[in-house]
């Protein structure tokens, strides 16, 4: 060490050099040699006491930490305080060293049943070696602070679960994916209210196929438009479904309008679901399937006690852990994938726009909620898993979701189809005026196409004599049948031989066919049988093309995997953004998939990202997660 008198002793022989050599070449160099030593003295000396100052803070702040994480645990028995002092008299700061000083700690706890959050501050002072010799800074000083809590405040989780057609596969033996998925998610639920003794926790549930299926209490909530007839009483809805097709400019935000129209999706079947016959096929052997459905639902099951119709809709949060496990127990895999549609009714409902709601159908419970993006009391908390990656679907095209149809449905369940000036694409005036040798003029109004009327095959009128559709000319299969034309939607009633069924006094029984709006069409029809009973066996001009005729009528949703894809991410990005933590879950999916979650989840990735490969890493990342939740940890 250098003392002030050495100090100046050494600036005199400076002098005196510089006295003694200033006519010296060599003394000139001595001189530059002597500057540079003490410079190097200097800024070594400084450096020397900035390390041995953060060492000494790095000590006191680990020391900190330590003491934190122990005095927050909740298995602590001892008051925060007295463990924080414990720690810092073991620790031994200080000892042996008379150049450093510690403040006592001081320690502020908050405690409540369920949660404990600790505050340790202190200060260190290191006395410098060297800075002090060139100012009057005796000594580096600053504060430390640390912040650890346990236990579980005010949490919302939203599950968003893939229950695709995929999950009722197995993994080698043993259980379903969507039973492995049913056991994780009620361990993940258990071990959350386990810990939740302060009932700060609400769960929610988002499970998601092609589409996401709300109930109808939350349809109502939004400003749905294409709202679907049921029973011919308009804008009721499909009861028990109810799918939006929110537009893609949402995806970029977590909250989603209540006021803006959103187009509801047709619970349509838009699957090549028949064989290309031209001959007749009863619509009753080729009913919509509800595993094809761009909006899917599950079937009634009488062996279960419950509705299965509602089985995978959306569940509103609740603090009640069993009536969340209850609607787990009753997931049923069904249907394609579309990740970015499951999360993004997963931002939507745990965005603090969607407040109102839960104030007008939500759980008494979580009133109040979902509390500010912004809350610094609230953790936001998206679990998104799926066994799978995105996969384009069909949906009808909004022309054909709602409003009067041009077909007409009897109470024998058969159909008719009207062609007429003015109407539906392919259904303007496009009908023959020649059939198979009879004239059937536009005059005459025989706009009507009935298909179980058509013979397969129709004789050719030969005579002028011959009454319409007894010809004795050559049979020509698939011609025009004009006993299949008629000038109102109703028709001879047949039993199953094609005979028509008399009344008591012998007349034959009509059967009157009343409009279906286009919703109550995909009630009881496909689009491929809309196109090829009613479209192409009618004959008319321009129906003849399958592909044309159901392109007509449906599309392709959200256009490509690419654009799935990258909706997905922009509402991961904004949910993040928001505050949401994102907890991602790849069950045994391709590499698409995991992709796709993990670019999804927070940071940093080894946190939040989970590729669980069987039942039993799933089983492990659910129970990981829930742990995560109510952990013990650093709050700053």
């Amino acid at each position: 060490m250098m003392s002030g008198s050495s100090f100046v002793l050494v600036c005199g022989q400076i002098t005196s050099s510089m006295r003694r050599f200033r006519d010296d070449e060599r003394g000139a160099m001595t001189l530059v040699i002597l500057f540079v030593f003490l410079a190097m003295i200097m800024f070594g000396g400084i450096a020397i006491d900035v390390m041995r100052f953060e060492t000494r803070r790095v000590a006191l702040q680990q020391t900190l930490d330590r003491a934190a994480l122990a005095a927050a645990s909740l298995t602590q028995e001892r008051s925060p305080t007295e463990i924080a002092q414990e720690w810092f008299d073991k620790a031994g700061l200080g000892e042996d060293l008379v150049t450093v000083d510690y403040s006592a700690p001081t320690v502020s706890a908050v405690s409540d049943a369920g949660l404990r959050r600790v505050n340790i501050s202190a200060r260190v002072r290191s006395y410098n070696f060297f800075m002090s010799i060139y100012s009057d800074n005796d000594y580096l000083e600053a504060p430390t602070l640390s912040e650890a809590a346990q236990g579980v405040s005010e949490i919302e989780v939203m599950l968003v679960l893939d229950i695709t057609g995929s999950m009722g596969s197995s993994i080698g033996t043993g259980k379903t994916k969507i039973q492995a998925l049913r056991e994780a998610a009620t361990e993940f639920v258990d071990i959350v209210k386990a810990n939740d003794t302060k009932n700060g926790i609400s769960i929610g549930l988002v499970p998601y196929a092609a589409q996401v299926n709300i109930p109808e209490t939350l349809r109502q909530q939004f400003n749905a438009v294409n709202v679907s007839s049921w029973n011919f009483i308009d804008n009721v809805g499909v009861p028990n479904i109810n799918c939006f097709e929110i537009p893609t400019s949402a995806y970029n935000s977590t909250a989603l309008s209540r006021t803006t129209p959103i187009r509801m999706g047709a619970v349509a079947d838009a699957s090549s679901n028949m064989s290309s016959t031209t001959n007749y096929v009863a619509a009753a052997s080729v009913q919509p399937n509800p595993t094809a459905r761009n909006c899917t639902t599950t079937a009634d099951v009488a062996s279960t006690p419950y509705d299965d119709a509602t089985a995978n809709q959306v569940f509103l949060p609740t603090k009640d852990g069993e009536a969340v496990k209850t609607r787990i127990s009753r997931l049923q895999a069904a249907g394609n994938t579309a990740i970015a549609i499951g999360m993004r009714w997963g931002t939507a409902l745990i965005d603090e726009a969607a407040r109102p709601i839960y104030t007008n159908i939500g759980d008494p419970s979580v009133l109040g909620r979902p509390a500010d993006n912004d809350s610094i009391q609230t953790r936001k908390i998206i679990v998104l898993m799926t066994d799978g990656s995105h996969v384009v679907n069909n949906h009808v095209l909004d022309a054909y979701k709602s409003g009067p149809s041009p077909i007409w449905r009897g109470s024998d369940g058969k159909y008719a189809m009207r062609f007429w000036s003015g109407g539906f694409d392919l259904n303007d005036n496009a009908r023959p005026t020649n059939c198979s040798g009879w004239n059937i003029p536009t005059s005459a109004n025989r706009e009507y196409f009935v298909p179980h009327l058509k013979r397969d095959s129709v004789k050719a009128k030969v005579k002028s004599t011959e009454p319409e559709g007894q010809g004795t000319g050559t049979s020509v299969a698939g011609a025009c049948d004009p006993l299949a034309w008629k000038t109102s939607p109703s028709w001879p009633l047949l039993n199953a031989a094609g005979a028509p069924v008399l009344d008591a006094a012998g007349a034959p029984i009509i059967v009157n066919a009343t409009r279906l709006d286009w919703s109550e069409v995909w009630r009881y029809l496909t689009v491929n049988y809309v196109s090829r009973q009613l479209y192409m066996r009618s004959g008319v001009s321009g129906a003849t093309n399958n592909t044309t005729n159901m392109n007509l009528m449906r599309a392709t949703y959200l256009s490509s995997v690419s654009n799935l894809d990258a909706l997905l991410q922009q509402n991961c990005t904004a949910a993040r953004a928001a505050g949401v933590e994102i907890y991602g879950i790849a069950f045994a999916a391709p590499d698409a998939g995991q992709t796709q979650i993990r670019g999804c989840s927070s940071f940093p990735k080894e946190n939040y990202y989970y590729n669980a490969a069987d039942n039993g890493k799933l089983l492990s990342a659910f129970k990981q997660i829930a742990t995560d939740i109510s952990d013990l940890r650093l709050t700053q």
